[in-house]
């Protein structure tokens, strides 16, 4: 029998499977409560004045348009003064969550000066943070709003002093040749009225100027009157809801510094560059805050106040203006100021404007720009209308002046052409000094005539009315018209030359037609303005009608038109056709309408001008052919 080795017995120590059991759910343990610390994230509290709006675990957390967070928790305070909302936060922006950050709730927010949170109307409330500096923190106080920066920090700061709000709010758009470049961050009460802060978006800070002029575009702006117009003046459309700021800014300056300062104006009349004046006056008839400033008919400025000179009221009134730029140029210390305001008389009619816009102050100024004086002394009356300007200086002759004065104008075919400058009266008559611009001085000719346009004239009876007149202004405010004749050869008028200034266009005409003088037994029927007819038509009418020198009738002058000077024949006979009514006949009825008129019959001898007038038409003249009966 074979023999073996005795067999080694070995003892070993071995992991029973029953342990594998609890390692595995010692494993899973711990990865859930990493996986829950995790998840869980940052807890923190924040306390708001109510609950309005805020809902347990619907309520999100958004931080520039991304969801890092929502309510898990809304609980009333230990003193019942408002709420506690708990907040779970992605861990992930912990290094946001400061002592100084400052939560709010976002809801939707529509009013005329504000609209903000529309997005809130789809999505439902949401509360919103802006990051701060300090130690990390768990408990924060909510904000009743949105702070004043809800973004980040970049771009141009400024800030506005105003003496008043206005309807400036916050989020207002900032404007540069409307279009938006920034917005209003915030507003506080100071020393001086109200200090605004503006921010300026990076792309557009180098807009800003150290040069740069702020003004308020709120609302609408509506200015009317009867001289200029109506003016709106407004800027964009949220503007008119929020209030706006625009500025403007010079193309060449000095870039704008973070935190600059600059005044707000209230509009932009009244920026910077304007300057202010005092003038003073020995009375202020009709004017008041607002009126305005006109140099050459352009509105250049307005009174901002008036008080009285001094403490006794009869010192005069002093009216405090501002000048608006660019006008300011065109003054200097020498300028003068007189008050324009109506003026209705017999003679005068002046201002008509001011009827409606009210008086105003009127301004000259001659020599170079220089800055205003402090101060000026009002003129008592308009000054000389001499005009500074190249052109034709003549002088009309009158023996009235009607209703013309300094300033009427002189027209050519209705249009203004020039102005009387100066009136000058002796034992004679009237002397008139007109100007007549450079562009038009070549319509004057030597043989050109005058004559009064002012009002308006009217002739003729019961058959027609004869109306003439020129344009509105010479009815209301006198003028002087002219026109100038054909002429073989014409000549150009001269510095100086004098005129004779007819009472209306048909008297400077007179030597175009022919004046005759018909001698009537009464003068029953006929007037000035009877008309002279041939074959029904008219060819001449009565100027005047006098007492013979006889005593023994009447001297009746009628002038011929220029088409009828032949009817001024020896053997020409005239007579008075007036109505005739009675049993044995009627005759002349239309004389019942048109009034009585003179008829002629031509005669054939040589040219005479003195005539005796017939009381009734001649007896006809027996035919030579045919069988006369008396």
């Amino acid at each position: 029998m074979p023999e073996f080795d005795n067999a080694i017995v070995e003892k070993r120590q071995r992991v029973s499977a029953v342990w594998l059991l609890p390692i595995v759910a010692a494993l899973i343990a711990a990865w859930l409560l990493y996986k829950n610390i995790n998840e869980t994230g940052l807890v923190v509290q924040v306390e708001f004045a109510t609950g309005s709006g805020i809902t347990a675990e619907k309520t999100l957390v958004i931080y520039q348009g991304i969801t890092v967070g929502k309510v898990s928790d809304v609980r009333l305070n230990d003193d019942f003064q408002g709420v506690t909302a708990v907040l779970e936060l992605d861990k992930r922006i912990a290094p946001l969550i400061r002592k100084k950050t400052a939560f709010w709730l976002v809801s939707p927010q529509i009013s005329l000066s504000r609209i903000s949170g529309l997005d809130t109307l789809v999505s439902g409330n949401y509360i919103s943070f802006l990051p701060g500096e300090g130690k990390a923190a768990t408990e924060f106080t909510a904000l009743t709003e949105a702070p004043a920066i809800t973004g980040d920090s970049e771009g141009l700061q400024v800030h506005l002093q105003a003496p008043a709000l206005g309807s400036v709010s916050i989020g207002a758009p900032v404007l540069f040749h409307q279009v938006e470049v920034g917005k209003v961050e915030a507003y506080q009460l100071s020393d001086e009225g109200v200090d605004i802060s503006l921010r300026i978006a990076p792309r557009y800070k180098h807009l800003v100027k150290a040069e740069s002029q702020f003004w308020n575009v709120s609302g609408i702006s509506i200015e009317a009157s009867l001289a200029d117009g109506v003016s709106v003046e407004t800027g964009s459309v949220a503007s008119i809801l929020s209030g706006g700021i625009a500025f403007d800014s010079p193309s060449e300056g000095t870039p704008a510094e973070n935190g600059q300062r600059y005044p707000l104006n209230a509009s932009h009349k009244d920026l910077a560059e304007s300057v202010k004046t005092r003038i003073h006056f020995a009375k202020a008839d009709g004017l008041t805050k607002g009126s305005a400033v006109r140099l050459m008919g352009i509105k250049i400025g307005q009174v901002e106040a008036l008080h009285f000179s001094g403490d006794d009221a009869s010192a005069g009134v002093t009216a405090e203006v501002r000048i608006h730029a660019p006008y300011q140029r065109h003054l200097n210390a020498s300028a003068e100021f007189w008050l324009v305001k109506p003026e209705i008389n017999g003679v005068t009619v002046r201002g008509l404007d001011t009827l409606i816009s009210g008086p105003y102050i009127a301004a000259r100024s001659q020599g170079a720009s220089s800055p205003l004086a402090a101060d000026y002394n009002a003129l008592s009356a308009p000054p000389s209308s001499r005009i500074n300007a190249p052109g034709l200086r003549l002088k009309l002759r009158t023996e009235e002046l009607r209703s013309v004065d300094v300033g009427s104008k002189i027209y050519y075919r209705k249009i203004a052409v020039g102005q009387v400058e100066s009136v000058a009266l002796d034992s004679k008559g009237v002397t008139l000094g007109i100007f007549i611009h450079e562009a038009y001085r070549k319509l004057v000719h030597r043989d050109s005539r005058f004559y009064n346009a002012s009002g308006i004239s009217i002739s003729g009876g019961f058959g027609g009315l004869d109306l003439q007149a020129d344009s509105v202004a010479s009815i209301l405010a006198g003028g002087i018209a002219f026109y100038t004749p054909d002429s073989p050869k014409p000549q150009r008028a001269w510095e100086g030359l004098q005129y004779t200034l007819f009472n209306d266009f048909k008297s400077s005409q007179a030597d175009k037609g022919l004046e005759i003088v018909l001698h009537f037994a009464n003068a029953v029927s006929l007037s000035k303005g009877t008309e002279l007819k041939y074959q029904g038509i008219k060819v001449g009418e009565v100027v005047n009608v006098a007492l013979d020198a006889k005593m023994a009738g009447v001297d009746v002058t009628a002038r011929l038109e220029p088409s009828a000077r032949a009817l001024a024949k020896e053997g020409s006979r005239f007579w008075l056709v007036r109505p005739e009514l009675g049993l044995v006949g009627t005759r002349n009825l239309e004389t019942l309408v048109t009034g009585a008129y003179i008829s002629v019959e031509p005669g054939v001898g040589d040219t005479s001008l003195h005539f005796q007038g017939l009381d009734r038409a001649p007896l006809a003249s027996a035919p030579e052919r045919g069988l006369n009966l008396v």
